[in-house]
């Protein structure tokens, strides 16, 4: 068991080019720890407000208890947890649900602030939940989360690569922006690619652009960077499969463009000119998180549900399997820290922004 003063020496110790120390990963107190210091004191959405159309009441189950969000009489929505007195908050921006669990939320209008053209241009008040479904991982949420914030994993052979993924965006993408901004290594080809089509965008009222997070309370990451020539969407054939594109495009015209956006280390949020794909990453215990996917698409849309979701649902799945794999890998006697590579400079950041959010909150217990 570990108590305060060994997790503090936990920290103090970490090498911070090499990975975390097993116990991170594995031990029950750090979990508890990291729950507190970092998932309760995010902003996260859970759900999207198109939701509450057929529904008046959603469910969001935590480590402990659930958060309750009832839809009032006069259309408002309210909040509370099945633990009494143990604070909750909610915020909607642009149909986005926002949940935040700590006593004094840092100020939502900050945290929201960098994103907003990212996420106004997809028209999410327009839009629906077209198809949801979760996925079991029986990982930790330190070695789920990692894997989402690295791309060296695209390129892991033949049983677990992102063979699908790369045919869509392209190698050097993924070997450059694969897990955001900086996170890989430069591609003069793709540099000029996305300087080109910035330019085309540009000339078109398209917002473009890039974001690298600039405050210690968060860890936030956007960008718009084109898809290969031939590709519309992040579809199998690279064509269209809805019927109504969302947002901007659909007044102004495809750009076959590609955003993501990197709200905290709990959600991401991926999208074209045709559908958005949002994340949320539940911790459950120390060895299991709960990865939902919800695909949004204009609300009078027509789609073909396999096409939509086949790269995404894929992709996750070979993720399901690599972290578990992984998850076994940390828990055994044989686990060893390595030293991160120059596709896991994500790596790198995340691991930062984690260990200064764990030694804040050990500062602040009495």
């Amino acid at each position: 068991m570990l108590n305060k003063q060994s997790i503090q020496e936990l920290i103090s110790s970490q090498n911070k080019d090499a990975g975390l120390h097993q116990s991170f990963f594995v031990n029950k107190e750090v979990f508890d720890l990291s729950y507190k210091a970092l998932f309760h004191k995010q902003w996260i959405f859970v759900t999207h407000l198109s939701y509450f159309k057929n529904n008046s009441e959603f469910i969001y189950n935590l480590n402990q208890g659930y958060v309750e969000i009832d839809k009032l009489e006069n259309g408002n929505l309210d909040i509370k947890h099945s633990i009494k007195n143990a604070p909750c908050h909610l915020k909607v921006y642009e149909s986005l649900v926002f949940i935040n669990l700590s006593n004094d939320p840092f100020p939502f209008d900050e945290f929201i602030a960098p994103l907003e053209p990212y996420i106004k241009i997809h028209g999410l008040n327009e839009g629906k939940i077209a198809f949801q479904k979760e996925y079991i991982f029986n990982a930790s949420h330190m070695a789920t989360i990692q894997n989402f914030k690295e791309c060296n994993h695209c390129w892991g052979g033949n049983d677990f690569s992102h063979k699908d993924y790369l045919n869509v965006h392209g190698p050097d993408y993924c070997n450059s922006y694969g897990a955001g901004v900086g996170s890989g290594i430069e591609s003069k080809s793709f540099d000029q690619r996305i300087k080109d089509w910035t330019e085309e965008s540009t000339k078109r009222n398209i917002f473009v652009g890039e974001f690298v997070e600039d405050n210690s309370l968060f860890f936030r990451i956007a960008e718009r960077t084109p898809l290969q020539n031939n590709f519309l969407s992040e579809t199998k054939d690279g064509q269209y499969c809805c019927s109504k594109l969302m947002g901007d495009f659909e007044k102004l015209g495809p750009d076959k463009g590609y955003t993501a956006i990197g709200f905290s280390p709990f959600n991401s949020f991926v999208a074209n000119n045709e559908f958005v794909v949002l994340f949320l990453f539940t911790p459950v215990e120390t060895n299991k998180t709960i990865v939902t996917q919800m695909w949004i698409t204009h609300k009078n849309a027509e789609c073909d549900i396999e096409r939509m979701i086949w790269l995404w649902d894929r992709t996750t799945q070979e993720d399901q399997i690599l972290c578990e794999i992984n998850q076994k890998g940390i828990e055994s006697r044989f686990y060893r820290q390595g030293q991160y590579g120059k596709l896991e400079k994500s790596l790198v950041q995340y691991q930062e922004f984690y260990l200064n959010h764990l030694q804040s909150h050990l500062n602040d217990l009495v």
